[in-house]
């Protein structure tokens, strides 16, 4: 008698393929309301779930999350923004946003369903009409905001006639600071009292605090910034593009601060911030969006999620303190997998189990408009799930069981760079070495490298050879890269 053995699916997959990225997260275009341009300019949650989305083109669309992507069913709550770029849903009935020259309040008092008292609650800033110069919002705490208000582009022209005071020599300079606090991050008050907080910034997209407090942004490769950054912004300090200064009465040693920079690059150097994460251009990240922590009980929980409005990726930055110094390791969350380029504003549902992603770049690039939802499915992938620095060198943690050959130095690559900005549009990196490595310890799910020469002031590239999890899943990521601002002690 014969006995037949039946392998479902054996000629197609592995009985045990492990866990594959579709198993992980499941990307959906979000359909918008009909015959509105779906350039959106921000993003975000009422209490009760209710979604509302700000066009960049002046209105405000509310509706409550479908299962069906297409089902949403959408209501106009408010209109007549100008370029409404940051958002913060105080209840289902009330929305302050971000716009050109203002913060603005949206209410509806009669419980129709539409907005319809308006009252401005924080101004303060120029308006040249620059194109450029977009805004964005996050809350302080304690019943006010900072505000993330970006430079204007060579690209488009100023206004004859602008809100404000006008500065000659804010003019100059691929982007710039012609009138008041363009480039800088502000403090409005609760009762809406502007005051200047950090200058230095050349588009810094979306402002994020922390739940313990502390207050990032990130910024767009260009002139003086080499690369994209990760900033952690505290009072008083200078992030590095010199515009912005014509507006403190600090810096007192130039009329012209951008041509007194150029000049003294050394100086520059003393005078500015480094970020607590440099993002290399082009392979990790081309121009930072809103950042967002991700929330307990997720995948990568406490790390940051940087988006990236000109590629079709968002960005996974795992931050570290090393002394008072922050600084940290970058690489991808999710990198095309049918994601739209254009992404800039980022909000979790309540629950964490899914990420609505905010899209537009005013027509530079496509696909490139729009809302997509993440949806978690419940695996984690195998992924680095963690990398550290140590004295030696670096600690890079995995989700899930790494195989033997992975503890073999000869599947690592190290290498290292720094960056100088400057007044070009963006730097390549400079100074690069490789470095020696040897594996100094192994453990189940991690690998601590001792990196040969290993110094502060570097960016450190950090590559292993994929390969499949213990549990048979594939490596979605071998590189990330290590912003060393300063060394740990021995």
């Amino acid at each position: 008698m014969k006995t037949t053995f039946l392998l479902f699916g054996a000629l197609a997959t592995p009985l045990f393929a492990g866990v594959k990225f579709a198993d992980c997260y499941k990307i959906e275009d979000i359909k918008l309301p009909a015959g509105s341009p779906a350039e959106v300019g921000a993003i975000d949650f009422a209490d009760d779930g209710t979604l509302f989305v700000v066009l960049r083109r002046g209105d405000v669309f509310r509706a409550k999350p479908a299962a069906d992507p297409a089902g949403f069913d959408w209501h106009l709550f408010a209109t007549g923004f100008h370029n409404g770029c940051g958002i913060d849903v105080l209840s289902p009935t009330k929305i302050r946003v971000t716009q050109m020259a203002e913060m603005t309040e949206a209410e509806d008092s009669d419980g129709d369903g539409t907005a319809d008292r308006y009252t401005r609650f924080a101004s303060g800033w120029g308006l040249s009409g620059n194109y450029h110069e977009t805004n964005s919002l996050t809350r302080d705490g304690a019943g006010g905001y900072f505000l993330a208000v970006g430079t204007a582009s060579h690209a488009g022209p100023t206004f004859f006639h602008t809100l404000g005071t006008f500065s000659d020599a804010g003019r100059r300079g691929r982007n710039y600071s012609s009138v008041k606090w363009k480039g800088w991050v502000l403090h409005a008050d609760k009762d809406g009292n502007v005051t200047p907080w950090a200058s230095g910034f050349r588009m810094h997209n979306g402002i994020y605090r922390d739940p313990q407090g502390e207050l990032w942004c990130g910024d767009n490769q260009g002139d003086w910034k080499a690369a994209t950054p990760l900033y952690h912004v505290e009072k008083g300090k200078f992030y590095g593009h010199p515009s912005s200064l014509v507006w403190d009465p600090a810096f007192t040693k130039s009329k012209d601060p951008l041509a007194y920079y150029r000049e003294h690059l050394d100086e520059y150097n003393r005078d500015r911030t480094p970020a607590a994460v440099e993002i290399p251009h082009m392979e990790m990240n081309r121009s930072a969006g809103e950042p967002m922590e991700f929330p307990a009980g997720n995948h990568f929980a406490g790390q940051m999620l940087l988006p990236d409005n000109n590629g079709e990726r968002l960005t996974r930055i795992m931050l570290e303190k090393v002394g008072d110094t922050w600084q940290g390791a970058c690489t991808h969350f999710i990198d095309g997998r049918g994601l739209r380029s254009g992404n800039h504003r980022a909000r979790f549902t309540a629950d964490g189990k899914q990420l609505y992603i905010g899209q537009t770049v005013r027509g530079w690039g496509i696909p490139a408009e729009g809302l997509q939802r993440i949806t978690f499915l419940g695996p984690t992938p195998f992924d680095i799930d963690r990398v550290t620095i140590t004295p030696g060198g670096f600690k890079v943690s995995y989700t899930d069981g790494i195989p033997a050959e992975m503890k073999d130095p000869k599947r690592w690559k190290v290498s290292s760079f720094t960056y100088q900005p400057r007044w070009t549009y963006g730097s390549d990196p400079e100074d690069k070495k490789d470095h020696a490595v040897t594996v100094a310890a192994a453990g189940d799910k991690s690998v601590t490298l001792q990196v040969e020469g290993l110094a502060a002031g570097r960016v450190y590239r950090i590559e292993t050879r994929k390969c499949d999890s213990t549990g048979g899943s594939p490596l979605q990521n071998n590189i990330a890269f290590y912003t060393a601002n300063a060394l740990p002690k021995p």
